[in-house]
């Protein structure tokens, strides 16, 4: 009602607002009773006494002069009656006021075929300066079917007409919204698009575009792959080779050192794995030539470096292949290690001699203590069963102090496991005879002393004392 009032320049804007207060007031009042009531409108009003109260339309005490104004006011008006709005409160007065949303306005947008679903969604239209202008020149763009959410999405994804345009010089014609949107949010230009066409990429879709865009593969990382030999190659090998930071000069590099029969997974592989130019000249200086992708892999992710193969070549181990030096560095055999074993006379041992002393923990030390206590000739299995059975080289000097020399290895064992130590000798010596051996040590320390075995000492000849 106060809508028409105005556009038939019954009421002034000022009146409308006034009228608009009243009648919220009356609307927010609960009746007595159910019996009819007037309906009286208090002095806040006193503007448009001849509405109090609520009265025809005739009633008003004056019709506002018309001016310039009511005018827009009507024109206004009219143009909401065009949108399909016929009703507002004094809230949508006063957000068509600050965003400025004229008749104009509403007719432009109207006859470019845009039909806002409410005074939300126009109101929505002007705060993000969405203009006649921007819908004109979608429309031009062959872009006619976008509703008023999907404009003001358009923009804020930053996808401008020229932008659109650009993209179609490009050869990217008939994209929908999300492609549009997808295209700007990853930084797909039409110049991208180009260079890429001219390096040899056409009809690539908007997937595509945007995983080289993502992944920074540009059209002059393609031209430097091409300059050392790769051209047939798709999207997908050019992600992963970028993804792996295999460049072009280290393409070079590897074709300068030989190495040309690669495919894009051995690029990927040498790289993931650490395997750098410099990495295979030094192997190559040392004399290892034919080495393929796959042993130089090995090699790296075992962390054997060349020092270490010049090291052993030092030491005289000279025919070492691939798997025996990926297993001793695995073992934590050093060319230190190899010396001090040198050292100690132990040039018989091989390769795996050394693994599997690296293994059970047996130490240069270890075996130093063993020799100076007078076992020669060990092999790796005695050291193996010493070092596991806690057989010391101190125990073994104080057996040789008690008379026990040149014991082999299953004797020591044997004593360390039955506890015949050192100690336990010398009190059996006390208390019995200073002959015993070590056969009737192990006889009393397993079953104990008893007359039985006193007198098999004494009928073996052993002078047993007490």
């Amino acid at each position: 009602m106060v809508l028409d009032m105005l556009a038939e320049g019954k009421i002034s804007p000022e009146e409308a607002e006034q009228l608009f207060n009243a009648m919220e007031e009356v609307g927010d009042e609960e009746p007595a009773s159910d019996s009819p009531q007037h309906v009286h409108v208090h002095s806040n009003l006193s503007t448009l006494a001849a509405l109090s109260p609520v009265a025809p339309v005739s009633v008003v005490s004056a019709v506002a002069p018309v001016n310039a104004r009511n005018v827009r006011m009507q024109d206004l008006v009219a143009a909401l009656k065009d949108a399909d709005i016929d009703h507002v409160t004094m809230s949508d007065l006063q957000e068509i006021q600050t965003h400025n949303l004229t008749a104009e306005y509403i007719r432009e947008m109207l006859a470019l075929g845009v039909e806002p679903d409410g005074l939300g969604e126009w109101i929505n239209l002007r705060i993000h300066n969405i203009t006649p202008r921007y819908v004109r020149e979608l429309r031009d763009l062959g872009i006619t079917d976008l509703d008023a959410n999907e404009i003001v999405d358009l923009n804020l994804q930053g996808v401008s007409p020229k932008y659109i345009a650009e993209l179609k010089d490009a050869g990217l014609k008939d994209l929908d919204m999300d492609e549009l949107t997808e295209l700007s949010n990853h930084g797909v230009s039409a110049k991208f698009i180009s260079e890429l066409r001219n390096a040899g990429l056409k009809d690539l879709d908007v997937d595509e575009l945007i995983e080289l865009s993502n992944h920074e593969v540009s059209a002059k990382y393609i031209a430097e792959l091409k300059s050392v030999g790769f051209k047939d190659f798709d999207v997908e090998d050019l992600i992963e080779l970028r993804n792996h930071d295999v460049s072009p000069k280290f393409i070079a590099e590897l074709q300068a050192l030989g190495l040309k029969n690669f495919d894009i997974d051995d690029l990927v592989e040498l790289s993931n794995h650490g395997v750098s130019a410099d990495y295979i000249a030094s192997f190559q200086s040392l004399g290892f030539k034919d080495m393929d992708i796959d042993d130089l892999v090995e090699l790296s992710n075992h962390d054997v470096k060349p020092e270490f193969v010049a090291e052993l070549r030092e030491l005289g181990l000279k025919d070492l292949d691939i798997d025996d030096l990926v297993e001793m560095s695995d073992h934590g055999v050093t060319s230190r290690f190899i010396a001090e074993m040198r050292e100690l006379g132990m040039k018989q041992f091989t390769t795996e001699d050394f693994i599997d002393l690296a293994d059970q923990g047996i130490s240069a030390k270890f075996i130093k203590s063993m020799t100076e206590a007078g076992m020669k000739d060990l092999s790796v299995s005695d050291l193996e069963d010493l070092q596991n059975h806690g057989v010391s080289g101190k125990f073994v000097r104080e057996l040789n102090e008690l008379g026990f020399k040149d014991l082999k290895v299953d004797d020591l064992v044997e004593l360390t496991i039955h506890h015949v130590t050192p100690r336990f000798i010398r009190d059996m010596r006390s208390k019995y005879s200073e002959d015993l051996t070590l056969e009737q040590l192990l006889e009393m320390r397993m079953n104990g002393v008893d007359e039985d075995l006193l007198e098999e000492l004494r009928a073996a000849g052993i002078k047993v004392k007490g």
